[in-house]
């Protein structure tokens, strides 16, 4: 996905030094649905991590 909103970024320029903006907010309207989708994924990731309990750094095994 990243590479496709490269790719958008690249085609918004261009049409923008062309002077279209119709094609431009085609554009825009995808690069904008695929950056809320990144951005939705990131924020439920980082509430997942407030959720999981902390985890002891030390792994050692138990001795008997």
């Amino acid at each position: 996905m990243l590479d496709e909103n490269h790719h958008l970024i690249q085609c918004i320029m261009d049409y923008q030094s062309k002077g279209k903006t119709a094609e431009c907010t085609q554009y825009q309207q995808i690069l904008h649905r695929n950056l809320v989708y990144l951005a939705t994924i990131a924020d439920s990731n980082q509430n997942m991590q407030s959720l999981l309990p902390a985890v002891s750094p030390s792994c050692g095994f138990m001795q008997m």
